[in-house]
Protein backbone atom coordinates (compact mmCIF):
# COMPACT_ATOMS: atom_id res chain seq x y z
CA UNK A 1 0.00 0.00 0.00
CA UNK A 2 2.81 2.22 0.97
CA UNK A 3 4.53 1.38 -2.56
CA UNK A 4 1.82 2.17 -4.03
CA UNK A 5 1.19 5.58 -2.73
CA UNK A 6 5.03 6.33 -3.15
CA UNK A 7 4.67 5.20 -6.89
CA UNK A 8 1.41 7.30 -7.41
CA UNK A 9 3.39 10.40 -5.90
CA UNK A 10 6.36 9.95 -8.19
CA UNK A 11 4.06 9.46 -10.88
CA UNK A 12 1.95 12.79 -10.54
CA UNK A 13 5.46 14.66 -9.11
CA UNK A 14 7.10 13.34 -12.79
CA UNK A 15 3.96 14.53 -15.07
CA UNK A 16 3.55 17.56 -13.02
CA UNK A 17 6.92 18.36 -14.13
CA UNK A 18 6.75 17.32 -17.91
CA UNK A 19 3.37 19.61 -17.83
CA UNK A 20 5.24 22.56 -16.17
CA UNK A 21 8.44 21.97 -18.79
CA UNK A 22 6.00 22.10 -21.75
CA UNK A 23 4.56 25.07 -20.25
CA UNK A 24 7.52 26.60 -20.10
CA UNK A 25 9.10 25.63 -23.39
CA UNK A 26 5.71 27.46 -25.33
CA UNK A 27 6.28 30.39 -23.19
CA UNK A 28 9.80 30.28 -24.89
CA UNK A 29 8.14 29.48 -28.18
CA UNK A 30 5.54 32.14 -28.19
CA UNK A 31 8.51 35.10 -26.54
CA UNK A 32 10.38 34.25 -29.83
CA UNK A 33 7.98 34.49 -32.17
CA UNK A 34 6.81 37.82 -31.00
CA UNK A 35 10.63 39.07 -30.70
CA UNK A 36 10.44 37.77 -34.31
CA UNK A 37 7.54 39.49 -35.21
CA UNK A 38 8.52 42.70 -33.26
CA UNK A 39 12.02 42.94 -35.00
CA UNK A 40 10.52 42.40 -38.33
CA UNK A 41 8.21 45.18 -37.97
CA UNK A 42 11.09 47.49 -36.76
CA UNK A 43 12.91 46.20 -39.37
CA UNK A 44 9.75 47.00 -42.08
CA UNK A 45 9.44 50.54 -40.60
CA UNK A 46 12.86 51.20 -40.88
CA UNK A 47 13.13 50.59 -44.78
CA UNK A 48 9.52 52.12 -45.09
CA UNK A 49 11.21 55.16 -43.60
CA UNK A 50 14.54 55.09 -45.28
CA UNK A 51 12.57 55.21 -49.00
CA UNK A 52 10.48 57.76 -48.00
CA UNK A 53 13.42 60.03 -46.87
CA UNK A 54 15.51 59.08 -49.98
CA UNK A 55 12.17 59.84 -52.14
CA UNK A 56 12.03 63.46 -50.16
CA UNK A 57 16.17 64.35 -50.94
CA UNK A 58 14.99 63.21 -54.59
CA UNK A 59 12.34 66.03 -54.57
CA UNK A 60 14.15 68.61 -52.78
CA UNK A 61 17.08 68.38 -55.49
CA UNK A 62 15.34 68.55 -57.65
CA UNK A 63 14.00 72.07 -57.00
CA UNK A 64 17.24 73.20 -56.63
CA UNK A 65 18.16 72.38 -59.90
CA UNK A 66 15.39 73.42 -61.21
CA UNK A 67 16.40 76.97 -59.52
CA UNK A 68 13.78 77.14 -57.19
CA UNK A 69 16.09 77.32 -53.56
CA UNK A 70 13.31 78.65 -51.37
CA UNK A 71 11.36 75.67 -52.00
CA UNK A 72 14.63 73.16 -51.58
CA UNK A 73 15.31 74.88 -48.41
CA UNK A 74 11.93 74.12 -46.70
CA UNK A 75 12.10 70.21 -48.38
CA UNK A 76 15.47 70.07 -46.87
CA UNK A 77 14.85 71.17 -43.47
CA UNK A 78 11.66 69.03 -43.13
CA UNK A 79 13.36 66.03 -44.60
CA UNK A 80 15.85 66.37 -41.98
CA UNK A 81 13.76 66.93 -38.65
CA UNK A 82 10.99 64.26 -40.07
CA UNK A 83 13.25 61.61 -41.01
CA UNK A 84 16.31 62.17 -38.87
CA UNK A 85 18.48 59.11 -38.63
CA UNK A 86 18.41 58.23 -42.09
CA UNK A 87 20.81 58.25 -44.43
CA UNK A 88 18.79 60.40 -46.59
CA UNK A 89 18.89 62.72 -43.80
CA UNK A 90 22.16 63.26 -43.16
CA UNK A 91 22.80 63.66 -46.91
CA UNK A 92 20.31 66.84 -46.66
CA UNK A 93 22.06 68.72 -44.29
CA UNK A 94 24.88 68.61 -46.25
CA UNK A 95 22.81 69.57 -49.38
CA UNK A 96 20.93 72.37 -47.06
CA UNK A 97 24.22 74.04 -46.80
CA UNK A 98 25.32 73.92 -50.53
CA UNK A 99 21.94 75.33 -51.38
CA UNK A 100 22.96 78.16 -48.59
CA UNK A 101 26.13 78.64 -50.16
CA UNK A 102 24.49 79.28 -53.66
CA UNK A 103 21.94 81.26 -52.59
CA UNK A 104 24.87 83.67 -50.81
CA UNK A 105 23.99 82.23 -46.95
CA UNK A 106 27.59 81.52 -46.31
CA UNK A 107 27.87 82.53 -42.61
CA UNK A 108 24.41 80.31 -41.69
CA UNK A 109 26.20 77.48 -44.08
CA UNK A 110 29.46 78.11 -41.89
CA UNK A 111 27.35 77.46 -38.73
CA UNK A 112 25.01 74.65 -40.39
CA UNK A 113 28.05 72.65 -41.04
CA UNK A 114 30.47 73.09 -38.04
CA UNK A 115 27.23 71.69 -36.28
CA UNK A 116 26.94 68.78 -38.24
CA UNK A 117 30.32 68.02 -37.44
CA UNK A 118 30.29 68.09 -34.19
CA UNK A 119 28.06 65.59 -34.21
CA UNK A 120 30.55 63.41 -35.27
CA UNK A 121 28.77 62.13 -38.65
CA UNK A 122 30.38 58.96 -40.56
CA UNK A 123 33.59 59.06 -42.21
CA UNK A 124 32.31 59.24 -45.85
CA UNK A 125 30.45 62.58 -45.26
CA UNK A 126 32.94 64.33 -42.72
CA UNK A 127 35.10 65.39 -46.47
CA UNK A 128 32.22 67.06 -48.22
CA UNK A 129 30.86 68.76 -44.73
CA UNK A 130 34.75 69.88 -44.38
CA UNK A 131 34.69 70.91 -47.80
CA UNK A 132 31.75 73.20 -48.09
CA UNK A 133 32.61 74.20 -44.97
CA UNK A 134 35.66 75.54 -46.29
CA UNK A 135 34.48 77.04 -48.84
CA UNK A 136 31.57 78.97 -46.82
CA UNK A 137 34.39 80.52 -44.70
CA UNK A 138 36.14 81.59 -47.32
CA UNK A 139 33.10 83.25 -48.61
CA UNK A 140 33.09 84.65 -45.36
CA UNK A 141 36.58 86.65 -45.52
CA UNK A 142 37.89 84.25 -43.17
CA UNK A 143 40.60 82.33 -45.07
CA UNK A 144 43.03 81.11 -41.92
CA UNK A 145 40.00 79.30 -40.58
CA UNK A 146 38.91 77.66 -44.46
CA UNK A 147 42.56 76.73 -44.73
CA UNK A 148 41.97 74.39 -41.45
CA UNK A 149 38.82 73.24 -42.97
CA UNK A 150 40.29 72.45 -46.20
CA UNK A 151 43.17 70.37 -44.27
CA UNK A 152 40.66 68.35 -42.69
CA UNK A 153 38.55 67.45 -45.55
CA UNK A 154 42.06 66.34 -47.04
CA UNK A 155 42.55 64.20 -44.34
CA UNK A 156 38.85 62.31 -44.63
CA UNK A 157 38.62 61.76 -48.32
CA UNK A 158 39.59 58.30 -49.11
CA UNK A 159 40.21 59.37 -52.86
CA UNK A 160 43.65 60.31 -53.81
CA UNK A 161 42.10 63.27 -56.62
CA UNK A 162 39.94 64.47 -53.51
CA UNK A 163 42.74 64.74 -51.02
CA UNK A 164 44.80 66.71 -53.60
CA UNK A 165 42.07 69.33 -54.28
CA UNK A 166 40.93 69.96 -50.81
CA UNK A 167 44.96 70.29 -50.42
CA UNK A 168 45.08 73.13 -52.92
CA UNK A 169 42.01 74.48 -51.82
CA UNK A 170 44.06 74.73 -48.39
CA UNK A 171 47.38 76.17 -49.96
CA UNK A 172 44.91 78.91 -51.79
CA UNK A 173 43.29 79.75 -48.23
CA UNK A 174 46.60 79.90 -46.46
CA UNK A 175 48.10 82.33 -49.02
CA UNK A 176 45.02 84.63 -48.99
CA UNK A 177 45.84 84.22 -44.92
CA UNK A 178 49.27 85.42 -45.35
CA UNK A 179 50.71 82.08 -44.51
CA UNK A 180 53.24 81.48 -47.28
CA UNK A 181 54.52 78.35 -44.94
CA UNK A 182 51.79 76.20 -44.64
CA UNK A 183 51.14 76.85 -48.25
CA UNK A 184 53.83 75.90 -49.22
CA UNK A 185 53.61 72.92 -47.28
CA UNK A 186 49.77 72.25 -48.58
CA UNK A 187 51.20 72.10 -52.38
CA UNK A 188 54.40 70.37 -51.16
CA UNK A 189 52.06 67.53 -50.22
CA UNK A 190 50.44 67.11 -53.65
CA UNK A 191 53.66 67.04 -55.45
CA UNK A 192 54.94 64.53 -53.04
CA UNK A 193 51.96 62.09 -51.86
CA UNK A 194 49.82 62.78 -55.32
CA UNK A 195 52.04 62.93 -58.38
CA UNK A 196 49.09 61.31 -60.25
CA UNK A 197 46.32 63.22 -59.45
CA UNK A 198 45.11 65.89 -61.80
CA UNK A 199 46.20 68.90 -59.30
CA UNK A 200 49.64 67.74 -60.01
CA UNK A 201 50.51 70.45 -62.11
CA UNK A 202 48.45 73.37 -60.62
CA UNK A 203 50.76 72.42 -57.25
CA UNK A 204 53.73 72.75 -59.08
CA UNK A 205 52.66 75.72 -60.45
CA UNK A 206 51.33 77.65 -57.21
CA UNK A 207 54.71 76.43 -55.31
CA UNK A 208 56.86 78.11 -57.86
CA UNK A 209 54.62 81.26 -57.26
CA UNK A 210 55.44 81.14 -53.68
CA UNK A 211 59.14 80.35 -53.65
CA UNK A 212 60.25 82.41 -57.06
CA UNK A 213 60.41 79.36 -59.27
CA UNK A 214 63.07 77.62 -56.35
CA UNK A 215 61.12 73.61 -55.78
Amino acid sequence: MVEATTRGETTATSTAWYRDRKRLLGAVVVAVLLLGVVGWAVWTSGQRKAQFAARSLNQARAAAEAGNLPLASSELQRLIETYRGTDAATEAVITLNQVRLVNGQSDLAAVGLRDFLATKPPQKYQAPANGLLGTALENSKRPAEAAEAFLSASRAADLDYLKARYLIDAGRAFRTAGNTKEAESAYREVIEKHAKSTSFTEAQVRLAELTGGKM
